[in-house]
């Protein structure tokens, strides 16, 4: 739980930036993560990492609506990858 919580704080600062050129620092963010999560607990990982990225989407726009879609549309890719 402590990486998730590490991935979503550095998630949060950089959609509050909303700085398009802050993706690869939050794919490295996320694949940080999963490189220390045990495989059988990605998904969840992967689950309340997206929830924390939406409740931050929900009260965002301009660039860091777009940032936080960009995230989004990544973090389903890795889960479309673990099916």
């Amino acid at each position: 739980m402590e990486h998730v919580h590490k991935c979503t704080s550095v998630l949060r600062h950089l959609i509050a930036a909303g700085e398009e050129n802050c993706v690869p620092t939050a794919q490295k963010a996320i694949g940080d993560m999963l490189a220390v999560t045990p495989a059988d607990q990605h998904k969840a990982s992967l689950d309340r990492v997206r929830a924390v990225v939406e409740v931050h989407r929900a009260v965002a726009s301009g660039p860091q609506l777009s940032l936080a879609d960009t995230i989004n549309d990544y973090i389903e890719k890795l889960m479309r990858a673990l099916e």
